[in-house]
């Protein structure tokens, strides 16, 4: 009965103990979260975070409302823009991911985008703590070459910072050798070595990179000699300290002190490890290391029964050890298979929008090729078309001129000459005749002319070749070829254009310009009549006027002037012919020459053209 007895209190005071620690650890997490929602501002609740004690095991027994701390600091660190304790705070949850609840995508996930942060700020001893855990994650996955390739991304940050962090470089050389990559693993352990060099660090950091140095070296027959070196260094250097700083590396620099056979230095340095007292269960498995060590370098030493005790502590510890690894690697185990799933699915997806990506480019850039090929067809088409009217409505127009304003002329020359053969005509009537027919024969070379200029300029070949012309002895030519004709309608033409007036223009276009102008002039000039030709300038223009006192335009008339037509074609005031074509061939070729024509004209008010060139 007093067993009973015994074995109730005992439970009970288990059971006390436990509600006790649970109570310590909801108190832990109650006194956390109450500094952080009674903290004044965004910044100090961040702070708290920050300066929360970190991995420790009474918070991982609760790990959801440390997580939703951090998360709530998270959020308010990214919106006042603290990229610095955006990272330390992205590192702190994914660690919780990967450790804790085991979900290692989230984890991978949130460590990338804390790397992002990290290179934009420079921040390159975070890249190296995050380059190693992403390394880490990829072993697990079973994904070596990313996982090497991360181990390299870490070393290469590791030699920017100035902050000394070795575990890259130990995790690496040792993935190394279990693969059999001796040349690779020789490399590492060479960096790690140039890195404590470079940067004269403390001697148990020293210690450390040329141990894994060592470790490489001593498995090759041909480095024996550059072993020996190293070996003797790092005894040189294990006796320099006797205290490690606050780096968690007991198991690390025991492990390297049994290497070069410094075994009671090995057994100081294991038992540093047992005086920690906030050991999470990270330091688990060193621990479980540092069992072995010590069994081990008893063992060297000759002392049995300590060996032995001492690796019936191992076993304990190993067992507990090992069943935690089993649960962890059976959660890995999902974990990993739901990553290949998901890895796959995917790659799959990836491979389906790539395809439907370049499907679609292929068919959006051959419907471009093709709507091109189509437009430049149409395009040159329509040219083509555009070229046939025109050319077709040229042909159809000088066919009008031909057919008509042309063969009224020579109707009238073949009938002059026929009554002249004939000898119907007295003396007075053949005098007449013979100034009619020289009339005629003017008009139908002025018409020829216009005809020829104009068809040339249609086909591109009127180029203006200017020069510097005086535009008074210019037009004066053309007065004098035209003063016959103005006579024989009494019509005075005043030249008030100065000597001194030079333009640059093309000499012939300029003859055909005036020509046609005084020639339309006279034609719709009454007899007595007057013609004038001004000029006035400025800075930048030459104005000339050829202003007559004829019958004038009405608003219709002055719309269609420029335009080639059967209704533009009028009889002059003494029944003069015409083609319509004159008008049409100056605007053409003041144009050409960089110039430009308006006209103003009311019904038996004159007309006035205006013509500007430049200097």
């Amino acid at each position: 009965m007093s067993r009973i007895f015994v074995l109730l209190g005992i439970i009970l005071c288990a059971l006390s103990s436990a509600q006790a620690q649970q109570k310590a650890t909801v108190s832990k997490i109650d006194s956390l979260a109450k500094l952080f929602d009674t903290a004044q501002s965004n910044v100090k609740k961040i702070q708290v975070m920050l300066e929360a004690p970190k991995r420790v095991d009474t918070y991982f027994e609760k790990p959801a409302p440390i997580l939703n701390l951090y998360k709530k600091a998270l959020i308010l660190a990214e919106s006042i823009g603290d990229k610095k304790s955006t990272i330390s705070l992205l590192i702190e949850i994914a660690y919780f991911e990967m450790y804790i609840t085991f979900d290692e995508p989230k984890a991978f996930q949130l460590y990338s985008q804390a790397l992002t942060y990290a290179e934009e700020e420079k921040d390159y001893a975070s890249c190296a703590k995050i380059g190693f855990e992403l390394a880490a994650i990829n072993e697990h996955q079973n994904l070596r070459n990313e996982m090497y390739k991360y181990f390299s991304k870490a070393i290469e940050f590791n030699q920017k910072s100035q902050v000394l962090y070795l575990r890259p470089y130990r995790w690496a050389y040792a993935m190394y050798l279990e693969d059999n990559r001796i040349n690779e693993a020789l490399e590492v352990g060479r960096q790690a070595v140039r890195y404590v060099d470079e940067r004269s660090a403390p001697a148990e950091f020293k210690a450390l990179a040329y141990g894994y140095y060592y470790a490489v070296l001593k498995r090759m027959p041909n480095k024996q000699q550059e072993a020996a070196i190293y070996k003797n260094r790092i005894v040189e250097l294990l006796r320099q300290f006797k205290t490690l700083s606050e780096t968690n590396q007991s198991d690390d620099i025991a492990t390297v002190c049994y290497e070069v056979e410094q075994y009671k230095l090995a057994i100081f340095f294991a038992n540093q490890l047992f005086t920690k007292t906030d050991m999470d269960s990270q330091l688990e498995a060193s621990k479980v290391h540092c069992y072995e060590m010590l069994s081990a370098s008893y063992e060297r030493l000759g002392d049995y029964q300590k060996s032995l005790e001492l690796y019936k502590e191992y076993s304990t510890a190993y067992v507990k050890v090992l069943k935690n690894m089993l649960t962890l690697e059976s959660g890995r185990k999902v974990i990993r298979s739901e990553g290949e799933r998901n890895l796959l699915m995917k790659q799959k997806e990836v491979e389906k929008e790539r395809f439907y990506k370049n499907l679609s480019f292929a068919i959006a850039a051959f419907i471009l090729i093709l709507g091109g090929i189509v437009f430049l067809f149409y395009r040159r088409e329509q040219k083509t078309k555009q070229e046939l009217t025109q050319l077709n409505a040229t042909k159809d127009k000088l066919f009008a001129i031909l057919s008509h304003d042309l063969r009224s002329p020579v109707g009238a020359l073949e009938n002059n000459v026929m009554l002249t053969n004939w000898g119907a005509l007295t003396q007075d009537e053949f005098v007449e005749t013979t100034q009619n027919l020289g009339q005629e024969i003017r008009q139908v070379r002025t018409m020829l002319d216009n005809v020829l200029h104009w068809s040339i300029s249609q086909l591109g070949g009127m180029k203006p070749n200017p020069k510097r012309l005086s535009l008074n002895e210019a037009i004066q030519e053309q007065l004098t070829l035209l003063q016959p004709a103005a006579d024989a309608k009494n019509i005075t033409l005043r030249l008030q254009i100065k000597e001194s007036v030079f333009v640059n223009a093309d000499k012939n276009h300029v003859a055909i310009i005036f020509r046609n102008l005084l020639q339309n002039a006279i034609k719709f000039t009454r007899s007595a009549g007057t013609i004038d030709l001004l000029h006035h300038e400025d800075n930048a223009f030459h104005y000339i006027q050829v202003k007559d006192t004829g019958i004038g335009m009405s608003p219709q008339q002055l719309a269609q002037l420029f335009q080639l037509g059967e209704q533009n074609s009028r009889q002059g005031t003494a029944a003069e012919k015409g083609t319509g074509l004159g008008l049409v061939l100056v605007k053409e070729l003041v144009e050409a020459n960089g110039g430009s024509i308006d006209v103003t004209s009311h019904p038996d008010e004159g007309t006035s053209f205006s013509l500007r060139f430049p200097k």
